[in-house]
């Protein structure tokens, strides 16, 4: 018997030598043989193979096989952020640093989540202006919520907590506890409140003034490589970005309806096509469905948005150009 998997290895010796046990209870039963196996790159019951290293049965005429998979270019594009974009790290930096120490002082579940949220905050402001604004605004309204109603905080607070499996999650189960860690406070005492929301105001301003100037360096450098790869003048040029958060992908793919701003791709006149965790998998003839954006991004967008959910169950071998 042959048994395959993809499943990658994630990090975690202990749950990969449970995943092996399902074979055989005796082979690699702890992580020290499953180290040193690796560590000799030889082991007696399985094989690995990267897709790099699989080819094709040799040619009938040449007796040479070839590669399956096309050789990947990786290429690292660096970019300077502006000066306003700086000051907005700088007093992001600062607000996070003072609600991380307000965070580490208490033991409690909140402060946790709290924690955790910080370091999501600065991982939003690498995404996009627009990302990182639209937290900062719901972070200030649901601080507004408490402090017009501190009662209805207490009795819909529960001791949230970042999940054991939150990296094993869907897309869009981690886009919803990320959303519900937003609401969490340490204290609820007034005068915090309204000093976390005087700075949450100013910073949102300033993120503002940035977007409104339009020369967001990210946005930039995304646009001098669209151009360079002649996306603007080749309708049948097909090129997928991978963003890590929604807010992004409606940054730049959003149709305008609904609260979600005209996506600056669409402004651009790139048609463009989606794909995100809120989106069933669907078929071919059903909008709105991962399959169909599959369709419709195969025959007629250039450019697909995509979250993470683009990588299961989507073939998107036929696009040569991705930007991560």
């Amino acid at each position: 018997m042959l048994l395959m998997t993809a499943t990658p290895h994630k990090g975690n010796p202990q749950a990969f030598c449970l995943f092996l046990e399902l074979l055989d209870h005796d082979v690699y039963a702890n992580v020290k043989s499953l180290d040193e196996a690796m560590l000799k790159q030889s082991a007696p019951f399985y094989i690995r193979r990267t897709k790099e290293a699989l080819v094709t049965f040799p040619d009938p005429k040449t007796n040479k096989p070839k590669h399956i998979f096309t050789k990947r270019n990786v290429n690292t594009v660096e970019f300077k952020i502006n000066e306003t974009e700086l000051e907005l790290y700088d007093l992001l930096t600062d607000f996070v640093e003072e609600q991380s120490v307000k965070a580490s002082i208490d033991k409690s579940p909140a402060a946790r989540a709290l924690g955790f949220t910080m370091a999501m905050l600065q991982r939003r402001f690498a995404s996009s202006l627009y990302a990182v604004r639209r937290t900062l605004e719901r972070m200030r309204d649901n601080r507004q919520k408490i402090l017009d109603d501190p009662q209805k905080y207490r009795q819909d607070k529960i001791n949230n907590k970042l999940p054991d499996d939150f990296d094993e999650l869907s897309d869009e189960e981690q886009s919803e506890i990320l959303e519900e860690l937003e609401n969490i406070v340490v204290s609820i005492d007034p005068v915090t409140l309204k000093k976390d929301i005087f700075v949450l105001n100013k910073l949102i301003d300033k993120a503002k003034i940035a977007e409104k100037q339009g020369i967001e360096s990210k946005l930039t450098q995304l646009k001098e490589l669209l151009t360079g790869e002649k996306i603007f003048g080749d309708p049948k040029m097909k090129m997928l970005i991978f963003t890590e958060h929604k807010d992004t992908l409606d940054y730049l793919v959003g149709d305008g309806k609904e609260g979600r701003p005209l996506g600056k791709l669409r402004e651009w006149g790139i048609k463009v096509a989606q794909i995100h965790g809120g989106m069933k998998i669907g078929d071919r003839d059903t909008p709105g469905t991962r399959i169909y954006a599959e369709r419709e991004f195969r025959e007629n967008a250039q450019v697909l948005v995509a979250t993470e959910a683009a990588g299961e169950g989507i073939n998107l071998q036929f696009c040569w150009l991705s930007i991560c």
